[in-house]
């Protein structure tokens, strides 16, 4: 993934307002030696073309709040790329389309495949059946609609429960490692393992 991608992919999710789904704590933005991929080899789940389109359409808004700060609205870049593979239609999820679209990226690796397919299913039922990801945002921009909740935190869950049970031939068994998945049991957002975060 290009450099700028990385970056704008790394920055996405990062907080909601009271009764949506809570702002991550601000442990989550502690610097790490790894990132996600020092630690499990699985491809994106989205074509790079996709993502660089979706992030040249949806640019982000000033600055990145601070950690522990609300927002109002879910990742727009997320809702792009899910709407662009067809996953994410008239504000629900399509399970089918992003199997489908998924089986080309992180699923046509065989370790992950069948990580891959259990976590769609799995993430598609509890994101949608989550009435904080279902409430209505609130837009940061007036010149839109505000953007879905639903595909960012379905991403996030996906690539989560992938993580967290990455196989053996793809993960590196360090302690470094094993702190990523202590920071997502404990709530952080997968988004947040890509970097290293910000120098002391």
């Amino acid at each position: 993934m290009r450099p700028f991608v990385l970056v704008a992919f790394v920055v996405l999710v990062l907080g909601q307002t009271s009764g949506q789904p809570p702002a991550p704590d601000a442990s989550c933005f502690q610097p790490s030696a790894v990132t996600s991929d020092d630690c499990c080899k699985m491809p994106k789940p989205v074509e790079t073309a996709v993502m660089e389109k979706c992030v040249a359409n949806n640019p982000q808004l000033g600055q990145m709040p601070a950690p522990g700060v609300p927002r109002t609205e879910g990742c727009c870049i997320m809702q792009c790329t899910m709407t662009e593979i067809g996953g994410f239609v008239n504000n629900a999820l399509n399970v089918d389309a992003i199997r489908k679209a998924m089986a080309t990226t992180i699923g046509a690796d065989a370790n992950l495949a069948p990580l891959v397919n259990g976590a769609i299913d799995t993430c598609a039922h509890q994101i949608q059946s989550d009435p904080a990801f279902n409430v209505a945002p609130v837009s940061s921009s007036p010149d839109r609609p505000g953007c879905s909740f639903i595909p960012q935190g379905f991403v996030n869950c996906l690539l989560s429960s992938v993580f967290k049970s990455c196989p053996a031939p793809l993960w590196t068994d360090s302690s470094d490692c094993k702190a990523l998945k202590t920071k997502l049991d404990g709530g952080c957002p997968f988004f947040l393992l890509m970097g290293r975060g910000p120098k002391n």
